[in-house]
């Protein structure tokens, strides 16, 4: 976080301070951690004194206008590279590819105004202002999941969004094509269209298929497993497919468990992959879980998903950008197949082709103009703003807590998820004791064994972290609230 603000201020040098920008992301994390609003963290922020050095905690206005002008400064920007950095530090310290996912979570803002909205769950027929986020995840082999990247889309974007926002960055392409071992995406990304992009990008993808198998209908499968259910790998026809190079498309037993079983899935994969793993590639899929799923929804335990910017915009939908995104690609080949048959001799049959191409072209801008001017305009969410920063923070730190549980000898300590440990832990009311160049924080212990000795294994590892606040060592002890004994 220091490394960020320091870097803010270098590219600012002329707005606050790097330790007045410490001092407000320091504030603004904790409140942005909170599962409620900010006005509702604002009761709650009576430690917060302990690190601003202030005499009373921040006015929740205050925070969300320092966070506004922070994002407008690129502050959000700076975050996301510590974020990436985090990630690429953990991935040198292991040897084996890792395996990522890429999924969309939609966000729903109630409003009176006429806005965009899209389908989410029940809500559809809601007035809704939404907004759309890609996130990205990197799962470490026998490690924790961190995240990688998080991108702001309209109401009703496809998954395609997100990874383009994600690879639009040769950089972090080449990253990927060295480091990744496999890109899982669902069903969002598995239409032709959408692979076939991936494919260009050389993206090791998964994905399911469309339609299910019936395995009888398979008599020379590519292997079978101890139940001889079949196994089939064959090149993907939809898309031109090689035996040898892929893509290709994977037929396996969707309960390959079951002697029994009758129905298959297809997943279509730009990955070859081994015997053993086409066994358990039911399995590989659905890590998908406990590495995407379930990590946002420890996100959103904490309030990842609390609208912190109210701001809306009259835009045009997700649908009419993509409609004239493809007519602009239909209007680029017909101005290059003009330009082609410009360079043929000069002839009856040729000049009449001229003559139809140049009317495509000026049918499709006629088309272009046509759809941008029937357009609706209605609001959309505004990106930026204490919600992205505060979401880019999120990150930071849900990656610096999975980190540090990996380190945990204590095995139930390294899978928990950030409600467990602020349960545990970072909930619990405390008393804090000042000294010159410490800070002893005393944390009423649980009554149940159980969670008194989860809570001492997180106090064990918090106290090596070596935490230090304003300068001073932070120390943490448990104290029996019955007895007023420390532990």
């Amino acid at each position: 976080m220091c490394e960020a603000a320091r870097a803010h201020h270098r590219a600012h040098p002329k707005g606050a301070s790097a330790l007045r920008i410490v001092t407000w992301l320091s504030a603004l994390i904790p409140r942005v951690m909170f599962p409620g609003s900010l006005a509702a963290a604002a009761r709650y922020a009576g430690a917060e004194a302990l690190w601003t050095g202030r005499a009373r905690a921040y006015d929740e206005s205050t925070l969300r206008q320092a966070a506004d002008r922070l994002d407008a400064e690129g502050a959000s920007t700076h975050v996301a590279r510590a974020v990436w950095k985090q990630v690429e530090g953990a991935v040198a310290k292991v040897d084996e590819a890792v395996i990522a996912h890429t999924d969309m979570f939609d966000q729903a803002y109630y409003t009176k105004k006429l806005a965009h909205a899209a389908p989410i769950g029940r809500l559809g027929n809601r007035l809704l202002a939404c907004a759309y986020f890609g996130l990205t995840t990197v799962a470490l082999p026998e490690g924790p999941t961190l995240f990688a990247h998080l991108s702001w889309h309209k109401p009703a974007s496809p998954l395609r969004d997100a990874l383009e926002d994600l690879l639009d960055d040769e950089a972090r392409l080449a990253w990927w094509h060295d480091h990744v071992r496999l890109h899982i995406v669902d069903r969002g990304a598995n239409g032709d269209p959408v692979l076939r992009w991936m494919g260009a990008w050389e993206v090791p993808y998964l994905t399911i298929g469309h339609k299910g198998a019936e395995l009888w209908r398979f008599r020379a499968p590519t292997l079978r497993n101890e139940h001889a259910l079949p196994f089939v790998v064959r090149p993907d026809a939809r898309l031109g497919g090689d035996a040898e190079d892929g893509p290709w498309e994977l037929i396996v037993p969707a309960h390959p468990d079951d002697p029994d079983a009758t129905r298959g899935i297809r997943f279509r994969s730009a990955v070859a992959f081994t015997e053993a793993e086409l066994l358990g590639l039911n399995a590989l899929y659905k890590s998908r879980w406990p590495s995407m799923e379930n990590e946002l929804k420890g996100l959103q335990s904490r309030g990842f998903g609390r609208n912190r910017t109210r701001r809306l915009e009259l835009t045009v939908s997700r649908g009419t950008d993509g409609e004239l995104a493809r007519l602009r690609d239909r209007e680029e080949a017909w101005v290059a197949k003009v330009q082609e048959l410009g360079e043929l001799p000069v002839s009856g049959r040729s000049f009449e082709r001229i003559v139809a191409a140049s009317r495509k072209v000026r049918e499709v801008r006629e088309k272009q103009a046509a759809v941008a001017q029937a357009a609706p305009f209605k609001h959309a969410r505004v990106e930026g703003g204490a919600e992205r920063l505060g979401k880019w923070l999120h990150l930071l730190v849900h990656n610096a807590l999975a980190l540090a549980l990996a380190t945990s000898p204590d095995a139930q300590v390294r899978v928990m998820d950030p409600t467990m440990v602020f349960d545990l832990l970072l909930g619990r009311s405390a008393l804090m004791c000042v000294e010159a160049g410490r800070l002893t924080m005393w944390v009423e212990a649980f009554d149940s064994g159980e969670d008194r000795r989860r809570q001492a294994a997180l106090v064990e590892l918090f106290n090596k972290l070596g935490l230090r606040c304003r300068g001073s060592a932070v120390v943490i002890h448990t104290r029996d609230r019955a007895v007023g004994k420390a532990a």
